[in-house]
């Protein structure tokens, strides 16, 4: 063989390795995203089949309250976990939410709530949780040895009223872990909501680039929710002190703000009109 066919052979075999080990990274790639239920098998965006609750609570929490709520794929956690309907009888999102406290790193610092109408304030749910004198009470799980394990009893819950801004209160059943109940609790620096920094990210941001927004704990659920981006249900990240890193990068905080839409705008253009044709008729 010359030196010329020897070196065409080695060009053509490099060159069916680099298309190889291309096809390897992008199925993997492909098949870590179809994990995260971010595309289908044909590589695509899934379609995901939403039942007649879930389409009934885009649309209601779209047209009336201003959010866009985004599904995940059945086989996510994170959809599993999701409870949020639409009160038609009250008009409004009665929201599962999950609050994270990541200062806390000695146990695990989030939980999941459900039932949260979106007309209550975050600041209600923190201080009547936190203020809570429950025991936990531990039952032996076996009753004949004096040192056998204890663990708590399931359907214990801290059952609380919450006020909204209707005038009403509504039961409140927590789910929040005895443990970081206690380490709440114990802590001084998060007594006081209105204290704390209170955030959300903003969906459909890079990786490297996590970005915040404030929410005012003070105000109801859905005047801070307007505008924004949620996947299922929102998670709200109550801290001391502002984050420096997310993951490794940097992280942006964002003051949290509501700007009129153009349809919001339509409307009252419409509106104005409607009155003036009655004015006018009077």
């Amino acid at each position: 063989m010359s030196d010329y066919g020897f070196l065409q052979d080695l060009a053509r075999d490099h060159a069916l390795l680099l298309r190889d080990t291309q096809k390897m990274k992008h199925g993997s790639a492909n098949r870590l995203a179809n994990q995260n239920g971010t595309i289908n098998q044909d590589g695509r965006s899934p379609e995901i089949t939403l039942t007649r609750t879930q389409k009934n609570v885009i649309s209601h929490a779209k047209k009336q309250r201003q959010v866009i709520i985004q599904y995940m794929s059945p086989g996510i956690k994170r959809h599993q976990q999701n409870k949020t309907i639409w009160m038609s009888s009250k008009s409004r999102l009665v929201w599962t939410l999950e609050l994270a406290v990541p200062e806390i790193t000695q146990l695990a610092n989030k939980w999941v709530e459900t039932g949260f109408h979106d007309v209550c304030r975050p600041s209600d749910l923190w201080s009547r949780i936190l203020s809570s004198n429950k025991t936990w009470s531990e039952v032996a799980t076996d009753k004949d040895a004096e040192d056998a394990p204890r663990k708590r009893i399931k359907d214990e819950n801290i059952r609380i009223m919450l006020p909204s801004d209707d005038g009403n209160e509504y039961p409140f059943k927590s789910s929040i872990q005895p443990k970081l109940h206690q380490a709440l609790q114990e802590d001084s620096g998060y007594r006081r909501p209105e204290e704390l920094l209170w955030l959300i990210r903003v969906q459909n941001m890079p990786a490297n680039k996590p970005t915040f927004y404030k929410i005012d704990p003070l105000q109801p659920l859905y005047t801070q929710l307007r505008y924004q981006t949620v996947l299922e249900f929102p998670t709200i990240y109550v801290y001391k002190e502002a984050p420096a890193t997310w993951d490794g990068y940097g992280v942006t905080v964002q003051e949290h703000c509501v700007v009129a839409s153009e349809a919001d705008s339509s409307e009252e253009e419409q509106s104005d009109s409607n009155n003036e044709d009655t004015n006018a008729e009077d």
